[in-house]
């Protein structure tokens, strides 16, 4: 079962188990859109490190449609990853969604909540 917390503000932390399941994203949905109300935008703090991979082919496609229907509403992701895979999985699902997206190595969740933390600088 995934997990949140609203660490700050905006700034949820969401972890994520082992494998994920199509029901996993009803429950998730319903936190994200309640914090989304609250502020608008939100930023994501992915802790991936125990997450090896999804049950089956639905609880893909329903992480995907989630994502699909809330990613307008989330500003930055920062994702801490344990497997190659997942770095190779952000890098492509960053050229098709609106968040800026980072992916950390499993010992770097400081460096991680200090990047989902901080102001996004405008260029001059």
């Amino acid at each position: 079962m995934i997990k949140i917390d609203n660490i700050s503000g905006n700034i949820v932390k969401v972890l994520v188990p082992e494998t994920l399941r199509a029901d996993d994203f009803t429950s998730l949905a319903t936190e994200v859109e309640a914090l989304i109300k609250q502020h608008g935008k939100i930023r994501l703090l992915v802790d991936a490190s125990d997450f090896d991979g999804w049950e089956n082919l639905p609880a893909f496609e329903k992480h995907l449609a989630f994502v699909k229907s809330h990613q307008k509403k989330v500003e930055r992701i920062a994702v801490i990853a344990k497997h190659n895979w997942q770095h190779w999985m952000v890098g492509v699902i960053k050229a098709f969604v609106h968040p800026e997206i980072q992916v950390f190595d499993k010992g770097e969740a400081n460096k991680a909540l200090q990047w989902i933390s901080e102001e996004k600088r405008l260029s001059a």
